[in-house]
């Protein structure tokens, strides 16, 4: 007889996984004990070889990739230190498994289109929607009809109203990537460019939305960035089936309830977990200088508000739909790499020696520096840029890049004039904003483009794509100079959208290396100030925080530089930009008034 332990060591929580522990306990073919250590689940059994390659074949089976699974290992222990009690249920959102999706989202299967099709391993079926109970097939036949005669369909989904498309849908907010929801994967290489990590976490069981390129001289999408993901829901895998069948790879969907997710040093983060109506808890290890914290955030909703609450050693967050007036704005913009940096530190005891990289397409760019002391210091912050073309130019030509501008303006007048046309949604104290007027500088509006259509988000896009598709190792070396005020260092843009134009001129086709020159150059430009710092207060860990590591291409090229040097986070139990401010707003050193 041997003792062995299953261990799946995740960096959040993973309900599914406790689910799934509490089931095996009730196993009598196997004598188990099941554990939870923080984010770790294990399971322990006792028995012959055979029985235990046969436990692990179907342990393998159930326990479906997650996008928080680090490191799952089988070892051999000498005493069990599980127990047989049940793990403490956690809320779960997951729609199928292995088990049953088979069984009604395949066309072959003769339960086809059975959306409360009972499951004895994710218990779906008892947590659908009561308007999806008796949902047969001909009912999601009759939806597809109805997407196929008015080219769009809206479906209800625990509240939310999700809307489904074979068109590009116009989004109130144009800051807003297009979504596409991929109803053939096998296809999905055919067209976007992804790794396959980035598959394995469509997969997963999160389903998350994440960002992707098209292929080069796709017939159909034309922006140079997407959000994708697989269905999530019962419903929406049978219409996507449905669909595949009918030849269709993708529709465009709003409103989608799939987290988004980006990929930062290895791990998978949520952008956002601010999710209205959304509970979450967080063991913490050092008191907070207040009681309670309220900071705001965005969901795909709207503006949602974040109450953060500490009581016995456990911060809550309740996250809820805002109806008021936001009287703090600009407060919570100063404080959000503080609240970020705070957030990271909340199960040690006496934090030091960290610096964070803040970067958000909301609140001010930041680098903030924990010393020894405990006291924060800001290093960095990001510029205010002219939000028009005019007032772009105007800048150029007052500082000593006056030439540079003149001679782009005769080599390239047709990017010139769009230059001019630009105008920019705040705020703009942003890298998003700065590769927004970079990307006129490359040339992004062809002839066929009228700027007046191009969002930010666009722009900015459209030089990440290109920084994307760049296969060297060597690119131009930007120019990013720091300018010393005086109580924070800020950028000196002018001189940054100079070197910019300079390498324009002079290899004005080689558009992707200079673009991907731009996201090497900066992180090898932010690498160098954080030794900087090292060398003045000693740090020893670095946290990438903030909404601008949706550039997945940015967070690449700085973890590989600072990654050499120093331990980085991403704080994945928390988000980026989202439920972590309100975390963090506890630990604020301020006054409450």
């Amino acid at each position: 007889m041997k003792n062995i332990r299953f261990e799946f060591n995740c960096n959040r929580e993973v309900p599914f996984y406790g689910h799934l522990c509490n089931q095996y306990l009730h196993s009598e073919q196997f004598d188990l004990c099941i554990g939870q250590q923080g984010n770790l689940y294990f399971i322990e059994a006792q028995g012959r070889q055979t029985e235990l390659e046969n436990l692990a074949d179907t342990i393998a089976s159930d326990f479906l990739l997650s996008t928080s699974l680090e490191q799952p290992q089988i070892r051999a222990i000498e005493n069990m230190t599980g127990t047989k009690t049940l793990l403490p249920p956690s809320v779960l959102d997951l729609e199928y498994c292995q088990h049953c999706q088979p069984k009604f989202a395949d066309n072959q299967s003769a339960n086809f289109g059975d959306v409360n099709y009972p499951c004895q391993c994710c218990n779906a079926h008892l947590r659908l929607p009561a308007s999806l109970k008796e949902m047969k097939l001909q009912g999601v036949k009759n939806l597809v009809c109805q997407l196929e005669k008015h080219g769009e369909l809206t479906i209800e989904h625990y509240g939310i109203k999700q809307r489904i498309s074979f068109k590009p849908i116009a989004k109130d907010n144009t800051e807003q990537r297009s979504c596409l929801m991929i109803c053939n994967p096998n296809n999905l290489n055919a067209h976007f460019s992804v790794t396959n990590q980035q598959v394995l976490a469509l997969s997963s069981i999160e389903k998350p939305l994440i960002t992707a390129r098209p292929i080069a001289k796709h017939p159909r999408l034309e922006q140079a960035l997407y959000e994708i993901c697989f269905a999530k829901s019962r419903l929406l895998l049978v219409i996507c089936e449905i669909l595949r069948q009918k030849g269709i790879d993708f529709v465009y969907v709003e409103n989608s309830d799939n987290p988004q997710m980006v990929q930062i040093n290895g791990q998978w983060v949520a952008l956002n977990a601010a999710v209205a109506n959304s509970v979450h808890r967080y063991p913490a290890h050092r008191e907070p200088l207040h009681d309670n914290a309220q900071q705001y955030s965005f969901d795909y909703m709207g503006e949602v508000s974040c109450l953060a609450k500490c009581k016995n050693d456990v911060i809550e967050v309740k996250v809820m739909h805002d109806k008021q007036q936001r009287s703090s704005k600009q407060q919570q913009s100063q404080d959000a790499a503080a609240c970020a940096l705070h957030a990271s530190c909340i199960k040690q005891k006496k934090p030091k020696h960290k610096a964070v990289i803040y970067f958000s397409d909301k609140f001010n760019n930041q680098i903030v520096t924990l010393d020894d002391k405990q006291n924060t210091d800001l290093f960095f912050e990001f510029p205010v840029l002219p939000n028009n073309g005019y007032e772009i130019v105007h800048q150029l030509e007052l500082s000593p890049q006056k030439a540079l501008i003149e001679k782009f303006k005769q080599q390239f007048p047709e990017d010139y004039i769009n230059l001019l046309s630009l105008k920019l949604t705040p705020p703009t104290n942003n890298v998003q904003s700065l590769w927004a007027i970079a990307a006129i500088f490359l040339g992004a509006v062809t002839a066929k483009q009228d700027i007046n259509t191009l969002s930010k988000q666009q722009l900015s896009d459209y030089v990440i794509a290109k920084g994307m598709c760049h296969k060297g190792a060597n690119a131009p070396r930007i120019d990013f100079p720091l300018t010393r005020g005086e109580a924070f260092r800020s950028l000196n843009w002018c001189k940054t959208l100079g070197s910019i134009i300079s390498f324009r001129l002079a290899e004005g086709d080689n558009i992707e290396k200079l673009a991907f020159g731009m996201h090497d150059s900066l992180a090898d430009f932010i690498c160098n100030w954080i030794e900087h710092l090292d060398q003045n207060i000693s740090i020893k860990t670095v946290l990438l925080s903030g909404s601008g590591f949706a550039n997945e291409l940015l967070g690449q090229r700085l973890s590989l530089r600072l990654g050499k040097n120093f331990l980085l986070e991403c704080n994945p139990e928390q988000d980026l930009e989202g439920v972590n401010l309100a975390v963090g707003a506890l630990y604020l050193k301020r006054r409450r008034h």
